[in-house]
This record gives C-alpha cells, sequence and structure tokens, in this order.
C-alpha cells in the first residue's frame, strides 16, 4: 500500500501536545507531524538507526492514561496480534477529546507479516465508543490496479516503471472519489480520524451489540 504520509498529514489539524505514532518505523511522519505544532513520539517493537523514539509494544503501551493529543495508526493495525487490545490501549492514553486517525489496507496483497483485514463494519465496532469523525477510501480501485501492475512490470524486469503506475492509480482514485466521505464497499484501503469522547466513558468490548 502506499506509504504516502500525505494520507495522515492531510487529515491532522495543526495542534499542540503529543502524537504516538504506533509502529512508525523510520518517523517519516516525523517532519510534518512537527511542522503541524506536536511532539512526535514514534513507538514500534525495535530500533532502526535513530528511530523510533521509544521501544515498546502498542498492546501495553508505556505512557500514562489520559497523556497523549493524538494517536496514529498508519499501515500497522493489520500487523497486530490483537487489535482489539491496541484500540483499548489508544483510548486509554488518548485524552478527552483526543483523536485516533488509522490508515488500513483492505483489498491489497499480504505483505509479509500482516495478520487481519477489516471491514468497514468490522473497524466501527473495533472503534466502539469513539465519535467517528471521518471514515473514507483514500486509495480505491485504481491505486489496487496500480499495485497489480506495478507486480508484473516487476515480474517483467520493469520495476522502474512501478511508481509511476502506483502515482497515477492514486492520482485517479483522488480524482474519482473527490468530495466522497463514506467508506466504498470496493476499497484499497480504508481511513479514519475518531475522536475520544469528552466524557472518556467507553462500554466494554464485550457488551458490544452483535
Amino acid at each position: 500500500m502506499s506509504s504516502d504520509v500525505r494520507l495522515i498529514l492531510e487529515v491532522l489539524p495543526p495542534g499542540r501536545g503529543l502524537l504516538v505514532d504506533l509502529g512508525g518505523g523510520t518517523g517519516r511522519l516525523r517532519p510534518g507531524v512537527v511542522e503541524r505544532g506536536y511532539h512526535y513520539v514514534n513507538l514500534d517493537i525495535c530500533r532502526i538507526g535513530g528511530e523510533p523514539s521509544v521501544v515498546g509494544d502498542a498492546h501495553r503501551l508505556p505512557l500514562g492514561e489520559a497523556s497523549v493529543d493524538v494517536v496514529v495508526s498508519k499501515e500497522t493495525l493489520e500487523h497486530f496480534e490483537d487489535p482489539a487490545l491496541v484500540i483499548a490501549e489508544a483510548w486509554r492514553v488518548l485524552r478527552p477529546g483526543g483523536r485516533l486517525i488509522i490508515l488500513v489496507p483492505f483489498l491489497h496483497p499480504f505483505h509479509g507479516d500482516d495478520l487481519h483485514r477489516f471491514t468497514p463494519l468490522a473497524l466501527r465496532r473495533l472503534l466502539h465508543g469513539f465519535e467517528i469523525e471521518r471514515f473514507d477510501t483514500p486509495l480505491w480501485i485504481f491505486s489496487l490496479a496500480g499495485v497489480g501492475a506495478a507486480g508484473l512490470l516487476q515480474r517483467f524486469g520493469l520495476p522502474s516503471l512501478g511508481a509511476g503506475v502506483r502515482t497515477l492509480g492514486r492520482w485517479l482514485d483522488r480524482v474519482a472519489l473527490r468530495g466522497r466521505r463514506e467508506p466504498a464497499g470496493f476499497a484499497a484501503a480504508y481511513r479514519i480520524v475518531a475522536r475520544k469522547t469528552a466524557d472518556g466513558g467507553r462500554p466494554a468490548a464485550g457488551l458490544l451489540p452483535l
């Protein structure tokens, strides 16, 4: 899936306080997040060069309750053993009114160590108790076609053309889906902005209606 940080930064308003990037890898979000006024903390399970800021487990965040303003999961929710527990941890560390931003693949090839795919219904259930402010499809069928075409080009010895094909696919998606705010049923990826309600209350996952 696209690693373009734009898909996160364009839904992150300027602000202050602490932003935690779950599984941020080499910290590609850092410059844009800092530019928007936040203190950036990259949390990952192992260190690559100077990143992450904190080595830790998203299932047991080494952070205090109500201490974070924004939590980001960019192309990482599908890799966690227990996504529901990760979401519960995000809820715990977010301040009332804080936001959780998720970018997650749906119709996308297996990419090494991913464990899950989530339908729109599954994502809404994972996020029970949050107020969903935005739920859209930033990567649609053209992005998916671009990934497939890039794979074929690589197989035929033309990998240099793949990046251009993927970029064209993302551009076509943006044109085709301009103005649409609801998630498409057929999607390469979904993006969600969810706010922790001001009262801080969240029902237990076991009480979620089927």
